[in-house]
């Protein structure tokens, strides 16, 4: 038996468990790469040292490990079963992946009657509970938290609070809220009887995937996988100081200066969230303007926000280089209006998008159409792709990444494999960026219905006019709304308290053609920050009462 070790590592941090490239009974070569380790000085590839079969992986993706710790146990006389000996399991439904596209549809398939088996190589609930949605959102609140304690003068509070951030307690925090969560799924699994295999799936042919040892021959198959991020490859961009949105959730200490490559959604909040904590925060955006795929008001009124909060932005910027100083410090490159610009920073956090996850899934071996230079899989309006029993839903096949469309897919392609035809259109989906204050869109932008020569109306409403924004002490943003002529509801966009709440009523009436004259006979209740919604629709008609 030979034992697969962590090599040496400089420095006194212990190295994380990257990328698991074999499973278990694979047979590998010498100098194969069995793993990677994230260390203080780089990434280290993990390699066979001698022909063999795997025959125990000892540690999971994201682990801390240090020298000489066992990883891998390589047999070299280990005979693994022919694929037709190993036992095959027969199931109505095989979902890969258990984020919030996956587990979804697990449990709704089997509600609806299906034999279900749930793949996952790592962590139910996927990148959205674990390194995404949720611990993001965790730490927002300990942002709005420690904003709210600094404003207590303004609400006639006095006292000495010596407000201070623990980044510590925050991340605990956060952790026991993703701990609570997964641990709810896994309840949830348990209780409606759902197989789980915890391993990495692959693709045999078409109706046959290999997890780990096990081999499952599904009816039909749902790829649930996701995505990760989309690195930008310029000279430094694997240094030590650089790293993505899931290490910036385990920050141990708050940098002093931060800068964030990419101003999308994800690159916005992490902004937000470390300015309140007290770094001094530098956007590098390569667009024209912030937020550069909402509408163009949601980007304006986010750079507004970035200035009164000090947080430096600067658009239409093209990063060529990051270099380390001696100090351990980080300097970025980037070009604007064809001069060169640098920017120093204790961090940088690359933030510029993310890429479908099909890397080892097997799709070679078989018929599945996907786009060669995303790997985005390729499907219809129910998430089919063009192989009948195969469906994808969420990131791994969605223009729109996000964590509530998957959930919703992964009903529609279960419906769908059941004969219930619902198709599911992105532009009846809302989008929401948990800033101070919260961004949500939904519907077409006004640059898209300029370019479709169609005629729309629009109106604006502030949040200044609003008496519970004004009670609350949030009365910055505005509401916009755009309509047809005959007052159908083509889009809208919300900056201001409670946007991430508000969008709903606009999704509910987008999706049920509720017209702006209806929203104008609705009652909304007094003083909530929903009265926006009814104000601008007034204003629609030429009634607006309170602008």
């Amino acid at each position: 038996m030979i034992e697969v070790k962590v090599p040496i590592i400089p420095g006194k941090k212990p190295g994380i468990v990257g990328k698991i490239d074999i499973n278990v009974g694979e047979k590998v070569k010498k100098d194969q790469i069995l793993c990677s380790i994230e260390t203080a000085k780089g990434n280290r590839q993990i390699k066979a040292s001698a022909d063999g079969y795997i025959k125990e992986i000892l540690v999971e993706e994201g682990q801390e490990v240090t020298a000489n710790e066992v990883l891998i146990l390589l047999d070299e006389i280990l005979q693994v079963k022919v694929e037709a000996d190993v036992k095959t399991m027969e199931k109505d439904l095989l979902v890969i992946g258990a984020g919030p596209g996956g587990y979804v549809a697990a449990i709704y398939a089997c509600k609806r009657g299906l034999d279900v088996v749930l793949a996952e190589k790592s962590k139910l609930g996927g990148t959205c509970l674990n390194m995404g949605c949720i611990p993001t959102k965790s730490l927002v609140q300990s942002a709005h938290c420690y904003n709210a304690l600094k404003e207590m003068d303004l609400f006639g509070i006095e006292g000495d609070f010596h407000a201070s951030v623990n980044i510590e307690k925050v991340l605990q925090r956060k952790n026991s809220v993703v701990d609570t969560l997964v641990s709810g799924i896994e309840y949830l699994i348990d209780k409606n009887k759902i197989d789980c295999i915890e391993g990495k799936a692959e693709f045999i042919n078409d109706k046959l995937v290999k997890v780990g040892d096990k081999r499952i021959q599904a009816k039909n198959i749902i790829i649930a996988t996701g995505s990760v991020p989309d690195t930008l490859k310029v000279e430094g961009y694997d240094l030590d100081g650089v790293i993505d949105s899931t290490e910036a959730l385990r920050l141990n200490k708050i940098p002093d200066t931060l800068l964030v490559i990419g101003g999308g959604v994800i690159g916005s909040e992490f902004a937000f969230i470390y300015n309140t904590f007290g770094s001094k925060v530098h956007i590098v955006e390569f667009q024209d303007r912030l937020l550069p795929m909402l509408d163009p008001d949601a980007g304006r009124e986010m750079e507004r926000v970035c200035k009164e909060k000090n947080i430096h932005v600067s658009t239409s910027s093209k990063v060529v280089s990051i270099k380390e100083t001696v100090e351990k410090k980080y300097v970025v490159s980037f070009e604007k209006n064809g001069k060169l610009y640098s920017s120093i920073a204790e961090k940088v956090l690359m933030s510029t998008g993310r890429k479908a996850n099909i890397d080892g899934l097997g799709l070679g071996n078989t018929s599945v159409k996907f786009n060669p230079q995303n790997g985005s899989i390729i499907v219809n309006e129910y998430k089919q792709t063009n192989v009948s029993n195969i469906y994808a839903i969420g990131d791994v096949s969605s223009g729109l990444k996000l964590a509530h469309l998957a959930s919703h897919e992964a009903m529609a392609a279960v419906d769908h494999m059941l004969g219930e035809k619902r198709e599911v259109k992105e532009i009846h989906v809302p989008s929401v960026v948990y800033t101070d204050p919260e961004i949500a869109v939904i519907g077409y932008s006004e640059q898209d219905l300029k370019n479709q020569n169609r005629k729309y109306k629009s109106c604006r409403f502030p949040f200044t006019a609003n008496g519970k924004a004004l009670t609350m002490n949030q009365n910055k943003g505005v509401i916009k709304l755009l309509t047809s002529e005959k007052g159908e509801i083509l889009g809208a966009v919300i900056c201001g308290p409670d946007a991430s709440s508000l969008i709903a009523s606009i999704t509910i009436a987008m999706k049920n053609n509720v017209s702006v004259t209806q929203l104008t006979h609705t009652v909304f209740a007094h003083p909530t920050t929903a009265e926006v919604i009814h104000e601008a629709c007034l204003a629609l008609i030429d009634r607006g009462v309170h602008m």
